[in-house]
Order: C-alpha cells, then structure tokens, then sequence
C-alpha cells in the first residue's frame, strides 16, 4: 500500500509538462526539487528516455545554475544512448545548459572519470552511427568536434 502511494506521488513526463504552463518552468522544477523527482528525472534523461528528453528545455527554462549543470550533465550521459533526442533539443547558440558545446564537451558528471575514453567512444559511435538530417546535422558535426577536444 506504501509503495502504491509513492509511486502515485512519482511525477511522469507528461504531468511535468502539463504543470508548466499553470506556474512557469520555474515553479515546475521548483516542485521537482522539493518533492525529491529531480535525481529521478536525470536518472531518466541518462537512461535516453525521450520525453523527459524532449522536456530538456522546459527543465533548463526553470533551472538555476546548479541544477543546470546536472541537467547538462545528463543531457551528455545520454548522448551515446539517445543521439538524436539530445541534438534535437541541443542549442547550436552556445547555450550554457543546452548549447551543443556545453553538451559534447563530456562535462563533469556526464561519466565516472575512470570511464571518460569509453564515454567518449560510446558516444563519438552514437553520432557516426546516427544518419544526418537537417534538423540535427550541423549539431552532430559540432558536438562530434567538441568530442574529439575533449580527449
């Protein structure tokens, strides 16, 4: 009965996009943080599911700097897992949490240290094996660049 009441307070996707346009991105994340979803909801966006992918930028709209960072860093996580769900929402202007470079620079808490040549193969082969299309193209040229300087 407990853990049916937990996961009942568990925020899905969809339910975090509806509470957005009620209070602002903001308020959104906000709540996340309090009510303990956020380490979930980046635990989903390294694990490549798309629709919490899909909300990156929502989630980044509401974030402070810190929370920030840990959304960029999940963002990378999952780039060998879900290329194209992370270049789709990645920003080709510099955007210090969803900016291509910000992403594709194996950020700090993307990958163990210990794991960082792996992390950079496994997602320099997500992007190879990713075919281009215009909406992502210039993004995985750029984000396979900023791989190959961050060896």
């Amino acid at each position: 009965m407990i853990a049916a009441l937990a996961l009942g307070l568990i925020l899905s996707a969809s339910q975090f996009a509806a509470s957005v346009p009620k209070g602002g991105p903001r308020a959104a994340v906000e709540s996340l943080v309090a009510g303990g979803d956020w380490p979930r909801v980046l635990g989903a966006i390294r694990n490549g599911s798309a629709d919490w992918i899909a909300l990156a930028p929502e989630l980044a709209k509401g974030s402070d700097a810190a929370h920030g960072a840990e959304l960029t860093a999940a963002l990378a996580a999952a780039l060998p897992r879900a290329p194209a769900d992370v270049l789709a929402i990645a920003d080709p202007r510099r955007s210090p949490v969803l900016g291509v470079q910000a992403i594709c620079s194996a950020p700090a808490g993307s990958h163990p240290p210990a794991e960082r040549a792996q992390y950079l193969a496994s997602a320099n082969e997500a992007l190879e094996l990713l075919p281009d299309q215009a909406a992502i193209g210039r993004s995985k040229a750029v984000c396979i660049k900023e791989l190959a300087l961050a060896k």
